[in-house]
């Protein structure tokens, strides 16, 4: 009965190492082709990979210092300051000092940002949607449950 039970847990750990190597392949292979096909798609909108990611941020989070900007991008100040100078120039984004503390120089996202987060996010969300429109209701509903739990299962909240 031993050699049985053990014989059982290697063939369910041999099939839980196999599961996870197709998830890792296929989430990879996803993230690649969503991710390229985002860069395309930005290349329309005049705009780098950078420039919208620092974008979202301030869409989603409001406004920020700069080192918080940083943070959140895990890039160099340098990196993110020259990012912001071009977004600047551009009208998406202002600088302003903080009211509270001077010495702090927060991010703003302005009106001309808002809407290129609109326009961009538009795009990638008929981008999906012709492609998505294939799978079925129940399935769709699947894919979303299973990617929910996997990001709870992953997600590592940032302090």
């Amino acid at each position: 009965m031993e050699r049985i039970n053990g014989q059982a847990h290697e063939e369910a750990d041999k099939t839980l190492e196999e599961d996870v190597e197709r998830i890792e392949r296929l989430l990879r292979r996803i993230s690649h082709v969503v991710y390229t096909k985002g860069r395309a798609i930005l290349v329309d909108f005049g705009i780098t990979s950078p420039q919208f990611d620092a974008l979202l941020f301030l869409h989603r989070d409001g406004d920020m210092p700069m080192g918080a900007l940083c943070d959140r991008m895990s890039l160099a100040c340098s990196t993110v300051t020259d990012l912001v100078d071009r977004m600047e120039k551009g009208g998406f984004v202002a600088r302003e000092r903080d009211q509270s503390d001077r010495r702090i120089i927060k991010v703003r996202l302005l009106p001309r940002g808002e809407e290129m987060v609109g326009k961009v996010m538009t795009a990638r969300i008929r981008y999906l949607t012709n492609i998505l429109r294939e799978l079925p209701a129940t399935e769709r509903a699947k894919a979303i449950s299973a990617l929910e739990v996997i990001y709870e299962l992953i997600y590592e909240p940032t302090i």
